[in-house]
């Protein structure tokens, strides 16, 4: 398992939070890490619609018991922070999408995330692809077709070492679902319909192909 701790980053960020320093707007070189270390997608924390309703989609939800921490640089990477975080949002209006998580309750801060770790990208790629996407539907409500979509997002992960697919939004696609309902001018999308109709295709095959008699069945051919 990649290691994705800063040195002595624990020590120094229990000091400074205990100094009541000012949360930051946003943070560079971010990753986020379960009560374990272990390292999560901010995507299992809940989704906050409109600041104040929260909802845990798909089944990567943190457990109650679980919390999840985020690890990032500031000030031009000058330091380094180390916060705990309760929910997360996308904002799609601008330019590009923005994507931000809630500090806990003793700050109750937005903190918009910039560029991920490098390490990290292989866990949180899926729904930054997602959140891409729909960006992509919202700003071209009148193209019709899917393969500019695809061409669009392509092109914006162009470092990955996998392109991006449709394989990448199986597990988003409750909440992309609700976002489709939840703002206008997705909804009015002419590429909506067929867009989403292909991807739930992906994800009931994908269900298919892993259910455990399904895989008895290959097993046995």
């Amino acid at each position: 398992m990649q290691c994705f701790l800063y040195p002595g980053v624990v020590d120094n960020m229990a000091s400074s939070d205990e100094e009541g320093e000012i949360v930051e707007d946003y943070v560079t070189n971010y990753y986020f890490v379960d009560t374990k270390e272990v390292p999560i997608s901010f995507s299992r924390l809940p989704l906050l619609w409109n600041d104040c309703e929260g909802v845990g989609y798909g089944g990567q939800k943190l457990e109650p018991t679980e919390h999840a921490f985020l690890r990032a640089m500031v000030e031009d990477g000058r330091r380094q922070i180390y916060r705990k975080v309760i929910a997360w949002k996308f904002e799609l209006s601008y330019v590009l999408p923005e994507i931000y998580v809630l500090a806990d309750a003793k700050y109750e801060t937005w903190i918009k995330l910039q560029r991920p770790r490098k390490s990290y990208e292989v866990i949180v790629r899926s729904v930054l692809i997602a959140v891409h996407c729909l960006h992509f539907v919202k700003k071209n409500l009148e193209e019709e077709s899917g393969e500019a979509l695809w061409k669009h997002i392509r092109k914006t992960f162009s470092t990955y070492e996998v392109p991006p697919s449709k394989n990448d939004l199986v597990d988003h696609m409750e909440w992309m679902k609700e976002a489709a309902l939840r703002d206008r001018d997705i909804a009015k999308a002419k590429n909506l319909p067929a867009f989403l109709y292909e991807v739930c295709g992906k994800r009931k095959a994908f269900c298919d192909e892993n259910r455990p008699g399904e895989k008895k069945k290959i097993q046995s051919l």
